[in-house]
């Protein structure tokens, strides 16, 4: 017999009889360079059915099938170590049934109490203790509110004016300017669960090096009612994930150019702590409405790279009418070898890219072209393949990653 109408006899792939036949629990007949599945085969894979069906393993059936060839089940103390294995296998799926039981019986308790709709949900929106930081930021004036609703501290929605014209909304506490792209340069935002799949767990792990750098770093740094900055959350937000071990005094300001992205997470957020003084905008060239000279913490949450990945200049040449000689900035910044394919692919994606983006230098010649000087560095690691979401990459690449601090010179 073939080994199609063997597979198909006992209802398996053609592969699977290949396997079966290359880890020997099948031992067919060979002519020329076709095997040919003989009686042995068909008895065997009739008991290698039946095992699977009481759920041992390839390994167990291995050992079994080997001890049956040797003896094939001739006398008592063959049949007895057969029907002992049996007995043994019974005792094995009831310990598990037991325990695939009470693991239902947990995961049902644990729906329970995560779903959302038994969570007490507290909506937010923009605290009254940041009116006074609110600035046209053409005019760099404070703005004026109109028809606005206020609810507890909070401002739900609104609009905020400036006589030169400039206009902004407030939308369910999220404030929206009119500084947009006109399309999302991306697809999807870093929370959405497309857009994970689309980087690999290598990534993700190199990512989570740079979260617990971020958050060591912050957690020494004195926070105290200061004003931290993070902006282009939609690509990497590293924030949220260690917001309630930081300073509740300080105010914290997120910007992206996604509201799907902003407003999950703001509830991501409310959930965490509710009490935090936090400003969401939507934005998506930096002129922030903010009062000049004001951010005292910057998080470069690789800001940097997705910034100048779809604009020809650097972010700082923006931001750094918002800060002060003590300010000081905390990043990451992934850049490539000088020679790699990847930075030739950048361009051709992305035409309004930096000419210069995810090239070794560029960070720390354009920080000191703004006047800021790196205090602190560290590479961390490196990735070859980062997943498709980096679309740039050319595979087997190092894909490097750079945390630093920075400050005013």
């Amino acid at each position: 017999m073939k080994i199609g109408a063997f597979a198909k006899l006992f209802h398996v792939t053609t592969d699977t009889v290949r396997y079966y036949i290359e880890i020997g629990l099948l031992i067919p007949d060979k002519k020329n360079i076709h095997y040919v599945m003989n009686q042995s085969c068909l008895d065997d894979m009739a008991f290698i059915t039946e095992l699977k069906k009481f759920h041992f393993s390839l390994q167990e059936i291995h050992q079994i099938l080997s001890y049956r060839r040797v003896t094939n089940f001739s006398d008592h103390e063959d049949i007895d170590y057969y029907h002992n294995l049996l007995v043994e296998k019974k005792k094995q799926l009831i310990k598990e049934k037991e325990d695939i039981s009470k693991a239902i019986v947990s995961i049902e308790k644990a729906v329970q109490t995560s779903s959302p709709s038994t969570m007490e949900e507290k909506y937010t929106g923009i605290p009254l203790s940041f009116v006074h930081l609110l600035y046209c930021p053409k005019c760099r004036v404070p703005l004026e509110m109109n028809d606005v609703t206020i609810k507890e501290v909070y401002i739900q929605t609104g609009s905020l004016l400036c006589t030169c014209g400039y206009e902004a909304t407030i939308e369910q506490g999220i404030i929206v300017t009119a500084n947009l792209y006109e399309t999302s340069p991306y697809p999807s935002y870093f929370y959405d669960k497309e857009t994970i799949k689309e980087i690999t767990p290598s990534m993700i792990n190199l990512f989570e090096k740079g979260n617990l750098w971020f958050q060591k770093t912050l957690k020494h740094a004195d926070l105290t009612r200061k004003i931290v900055v993070e902006t282009n959350v939609d690509a990497f937000v590293s924030l949220p994930k260690y917001i309630d071990d930081l300073d509740s005094s300080a105010y914290y300001v997120f910007s992206g150019y996604s509201l799907a992205m902003l407003k999950k997470l703001k509830k991501r957020i409310e959930r965490m702590n509710p009490r935090l003084n936090v400003l969401y905008l939507l934005n998506s060239d930096l002129n922030l409405p903010l009062k000049p000279h004001c951010i005292d913490v910057f998080v470069d949450s690789f800001s940097t790279n997705d910034f100048s990945l779809l604009n020809p200049y650097f972010p700082f040449q923006v931001l750094k009418r918002y800060f002060h000689q003590h300010s000081t900035i905390v990043g990451g910044y992934s850049y490539y070898d000088s020679m790699a394919k990847s930075l030739k692919k950048v361009p051709a994606l992305y035409p309004h890219s930096h000419e210069r983006i995810m090239y070794p230098n560029y960070l720390e010649e354009n920080l000191a072209a703004n006047g800021f000087q790196i205090t602190q560095s560290e590479t961390i690691g490196h990735c070859t393949d980062p997943g498709v979401f980096f679309d740039y990459h050319v595979l087997h690449e190092k894909f490097h990653m750079l945390m630093y601090t920075a400050s005013m010179t």
